[in-house]
């Protein structure tokens, strides 16, 4: 009868520890409370948040944005943010605000409590239409220059349709980055998780 009952034990271990192993090495999208809602309304038009779970294989994350005009990119990387990480399992949350301010538009990114500010040129549009979007995908597998979110800018006067984007978009699949010829101004929030 022991013997049985170890097996169980045994067993359910086993099944329990696969469980926690499938979180591991993950990109998710947080549940923010109301408080949390709140305070970054106030804070920024626009905030992405992720949390991460990374085994001791991650040596670092990066953090950017990358600008595009009219399908083109416009020069490097905005807000780049690289930190190390410890050399062993480590949980965290990735952080990108974007706040207009006069004629710019203010970046924040923030990794575990490291954080940079940056700015960039607010898109020069008339009426603008403003889209947002996260990568649909859930529980994303850590990997370098990962797609995880979007922030459009495009001139509403020339009757443009502003759509979402499809998963293929977020899949990086060939010739996705030709559906950015439509909006006027694209940002592509990305990571990297280096091993």
């Amino acid at each position: 009868m022991k013997k049985w009952i170890s097996l169980l034990c045994l067993s359910f271990v086993l099944v329990l520890s696969a469980c926690a192993a499938t979180d591991t090495n993950k990109l998710t999208i947080p549940e923010l409370t109301d408080r949390e809602e709140q305070i970054i309304q106030t804070a920024a038009d626009q905030v992405f948040v992720f949390d991460y779970t990374a085994d001791q294989t991650y040596s670092s994350i990066s953090l950017w944005m990358d600008k595009y005009e009219k399908g083109e990119k416009i020069g490097g990387p905005l807000s780049e943010l690289s930190v190390p990480l410890p050399g062993e399992s480590t949980n965290g949350t990735l952080v990108m605000a974007v706040k207009p301010s006069n004629d710019k538009l203010l970046f924040s990114a923030s990794i575990s409590g490291a954080g940079l500010t940056s700015e960039d040129q607010l898109p020069d549009l008339e009426i603008k239409a403003v889209m947002t979007e996260l990568n649909p995908r859930e529980g994303l597998p850590l990997a370098e220059n990962m797609l995880l979110g979007t922030l459009i800018y495009t001139d509403g006067s020339e009757g443009v349709i502003v759509s979402s984007l499809s998963g293929d978009f977020f899949e990086q699949k060939d010739g996705y980055l030709e559906k950015l010829k439509e909006y006027d101004t694209a940002y592509l929030l990305r990571a990297s998780f280096k091993k």
